[in-house]
């Protein structure tokens, strides 16, 4: 009986720890985001560097996955990460799932972030240029491929310079 009582409480005050969570310290969060970003950033390169006859030179019009948008807070950074998500997760290859996921992992840290900055959320959609775009190249994986990872990891580059948005929503 005691210990089935201790087993209880042990329970209840674990999980009563679990409901209480308080969000990172901006310098640990902000650590992690450059950690996770230039890991991806890296991931990109060394695929590059295995694929490095291949060309990145499509021309990508849509303003979703454009390098001259900028870096306004939470809430752009996960929007331009949903986009290059979806851009990735409709082409075929092993590289660009772990890519995918990896993207994901980091949008929904910041979405997280978000939740505790009490930042409003934006509805993520993908803008229907972008589905066009994509269905018009779709006949050209690999040099598609190689384009949005180039793009992505430039894009991951920008953000680790931009660190200080973090703050803002």
């Amino acid at each position: 009986m005691v210990r089935a009582l201790a087993l209880f409480w042990s329970c209840a005050v674990t999980l009563a720890g679990l409901g209480v969570c308080w969000p990172l310290p901006p310098d640990t969060f902000r650590h992690y985001v450059k950690l996770q970003a230039e890991d991806i950033a890296s991931k990109i390169q060394r695929h590059r560097d295995q694929q490095s006859h291949l060309s990145v030179n499509i021309e990508i019009v849509d303003k979703s996955l454009s390098l001259d948008r900028s870096i306004e807070g939470l809430g752009s950074i996960v929007e331009t990460l949903n986009s290059f998500q979806k851009a990735l997760e409709s082409l075929p290859n092993s590289t660009n799932a772990q890519m995918s996921r990896d993207v994901g992992t980091l949008q929904s840290y910041l979405e997280q972030r978000m939740v505790a900055l009490q930042c409003s959320q934006r509805k993520l959609t993908v803008e229907k240029n972008l589905e066009t775009f994509l269905k018009n190249h779709r006949p050209f994986p690999v040099t598609l491929s190689h384009t949005l990872l180039d793009r992505l990891q430039k894009y991951l580059i920008k953000l680790t310079r931009n660190l200080d948005q973090l703050k803002i929503c």
